[in-house]
């Protein structure tokens, strides 16, 4: 049917087609979040392509120059047109065409800044760059004075909070306790369909490294180190952990974090049981479910991912139904056993028991500020940022960084 009404718009003398698809009822298609593959609409174009004469726009996780550039080059269709991506790199066609392409700061495809932002803001916006719809208010400007700034963490907010001090002028220094840069974003970029947080990673290593940062990799931060280093600013990251239940059985072989899973730290096994149903729960049982295991969530709300954009949960629940996981709302984790666990409904009251080799938790987090709290006194001018103040998503990390560190 829409090749038919390809060929009756070109008769009618349309000069060109732009080919998406969705509607309201599926966001993931009009507004395909990170859980679409790159290109996700590229077969549509092509489609319509070999229906007309008229040039073919196509649209749809395209933020990635090698695959924009073949779409093209392989005459699946005539322009590739970007929306997101210009949010977060309006440089992007220059640092494209110039091969430039470890300074593209990728969209990560989670609504939290644009389409989110807009309905929580009243402005369009973007997760990974603040200044997006500011630019003029929220330049960044070289510091009136130069100062050193110690970084204490190498998460998503102490690399942002190292990036722009450093573009600001400011000689800065970088101390992160494990050996590779990235916190959170590590794990988090496992699943396949979370790649553009892979991205996100990459793209900061790189420019931490052209800004002249110095990164000391295995350095763990203590007052004593503070006060020998002396530094105009200490800027405290050190991120969150996973929280854990004090349950009984909490301590059993088979109970794991769902950041250690990721890590690869225990295997999964065949039956999963994952407890909360948050974006880290329910990413993670997509994840695994896709692998071919078993799963089920428990959550103590009455629905999952409540605060997860329209596009994003959409997809995101259906990629659990394909994946056949199973959700028990209104349920908290009772206790562990050694086959499993004991899930107990909230309204109920009645206790039911699980099979599964593996317990996996996602509780959500837990602040690291022992370190923040030590320094009070001891530091001229301390700030503490991203989940060391609060736990919260990539964009208040980002937007944190970038606006405590614009104005030093």
């Amino acid at each position: 049917e829409s090749l038919q009404m390809a060929r009756r718009l070109e008769q009618a003398g349309v000069a060109a087609l732009h080919i998406d698809a969705g509607c309201y009822d599926d966001w993931y298609w009009p507004h395909p979040p990170n859980y679409q593959p790159p290109g996700c609409m590229v077969d549509l174009a092509e489609k319509a392509k070999s229906a007309v004469n008229i040039p073919i726009i196509t649209v749809g996780r395209l933020g990635y120059p090698k695959l924009a550039e073949s779409v093209i080059r392989d005459g699946k269709a005539d322009f590739v047109a970007l929306g997101r991506p210009l949010l977060s790199d309006a440089d992007w066609p220059n640092k494209a065409k110039s091969g430039d392409v470890g300074d593209i700061r990728p969209c990560i495809g989670d609504h939290d800044g644009c389409l989110g932002g807009a309905f929580a803001h009243g402005y369009l916006s973007c997760t990974v760059n603040p200044a997006c719809g500011k630019e003029k208010e929220y330049e960044i400007k070289p510091a009136e004075k130069q100062q050193s700034v110690l970084v204490i963490g190498g998460g998503i907010a102490g690399m942002e909070a190292a990036r722009v001090a450093a573009l600001r002028g400011h000689i800065v220094t970088l101390c992160e306790k494990e050996s590779l840069l990235g916190g959170h974003l590590i794990p988090g970029s496992v699943p396949e369909f979370k790649r553009d947080i892979a991205l996100l990673r990459e793209y900061y290593i790189v420019q931490l490294g052209k800004a002249g940062i110095n990164v000391e990799l295995g350095t763990e931060v203590t007052p004593g180190v503070v006060e020998r280093m002396s530094p105009d600013v200490v800027v405290v990251a050190t991120g969150s952990s996973p929280i854990v239940p004090d349950v009984p059985g909490i301590g059993k072989d088979s109970v794991v974090t769902a950041i250690d899973l990721l890590l690869g730290k225990k295997e999964a096994g065949d039956k999963v049981v994952i407890v909360g149903g948050g974006l880290v729960g329910c990413e993670t049982a997509a994840y695994l479910a896709q692998k071919g295991k078993r799963v089920t969530i428990l959550e103590m709300q009455e629905e999952i991912i409540p605060e997860v954009f329209e596009a994003n949960k959409q997809h995101l629940l259906k990629l659990l139904a394909e994946g056949g996981v199973s959700v028990l709302a209104n349920t908290r984790l009772g206790r562990v056993t050694d086959d499993g666990v004991v899930a107990v409904n909230k309204r109920q009251r009645y206790e039911s028991e699980l099979k599964a080799d593996r317990v996996v938790l996602a509780l959500g987090l837990q602040s690291r500020n022992t370190l923040a709290k030590s320094l009070e006194g001891r530091a001229e001018c301390v700030r503490v940022i991203g989940d060391c103040a609060r736990p919260r998503r990539i964009l208040e990390a980002v937007w944190d960084a970038f606006n405590t560190m614009r104005v030093i």
